[in-house]
């Protein structure tokens, strides 16, 4: 049986033919492939109410929070300070920072792309480089390639699941952590000091986040990161199966329907 991964939906603007602009709820397919070729099977999951998540993930056995556009600088107690901000939601950012809270509290297995170590690092109370200019950014069609080099921290969950102390990777994102949120340590740092991944401290949590795009790279180690992420999942469906159901009796017939 295949572990199910809940997919923080994105969201696209699109112009019909027949009603005009709409609204699309929508993933990227690369993530669905990088999921599935993991052995996962992905739900994209419809952004709703904070209140609701944790109805919606008793329902997953790992959760995927992937790229996206920038978060209210509010969120983190900041004012907007830069005019390249683009894709704010704060619907979104209010709903995938409930979901990255209900995941730990579930010890739900997590993996966060770009916007997703973001949306983590702000979730622990951490902060935002509002905008990195002098930091390296793919130009169209330079996603699929790797082209910059970050290191790995020694003894990081992050290293055990590349095995490397060195990655080549891409860049396409013009934010970072510049406070780390409570619980987390830096996984991996990019050479002018940009932090490329972080996780949680907790060993009984299996929560990683990397700020490129590994659904974008044809490699053995961004493979990993998905193969992690299935992996966890499947653990942690293992457990949920193995938990004690509660068997509810069938009601007792009344007088006129045993008549």
């Amino acid at each position: 049986m295949k572990p199910v991964i809940a997919v923080s939906a994105q969201t696209a603007i699109s112009e019909t033919k027949y009603y005009g602009e709409q609204r699309l709820t929508s993933l990227y397919d690369l993530y669905v492939r990088a999921l599935t070729a993991a052995g996962a099977l992905p739900v994209v999951l419809a952004h709703s109410e904070p209140a609701d998540v944790p109805r919606l993930l008793e329902r997953f056995d790992g959760l995927l929070l992937p790229g996206g556009g920038d978060i209210e600088p509010s969120t983190y107690g900041e004012t907007p300070g830069a005019d390249t901000l683009y894709g704010i939601r704060p619907k979104a950012d209010e709903f995938e920072v409930a979901l990255v809270h209900e995941a730990a509290k579930r010890r739900l297995p997590v993996l966060g792309i770009c916007r997703g170590l973001q949306v983590v690092n702000v979730a622990f109370g951490g902060t935002l480089h509002q905008d990195l200019p002098d930091h390296p950014q793919d130009l169209v069609g330079r996603a699929f390639a790797g082209h910059y080099r970050t290191k790995i921290e020694s003894g990081s969950r992050l290293h055990d699941v590349v095995d490397t102390d060195e990655l080549v990777i891409n860049s396409l994102h013009h934010q970072g952590v510049k406070d780390l949120g409570r619980g987390l340590r830096v996984a991996a740092t990019a050479g002018d000091g940009v932090v490329e991944s972080i996780e949680t401290i907790d060993p009984t949590w299996d929560m990683l986040a990397v700020q490129w795009h590994p659904e974008c790279l044809r490699s053995d180690n961004s493979a990993a990161l998905f193969d992690w992420l299935a992996d966890a999942a499947t653990i942690q469906m293992m457990k949920t199966d193995l938990q004690p159901h509660l068997v509810v009796a069938p009601p007792t017939p009344t007088a006129a329907a045993a008549s």
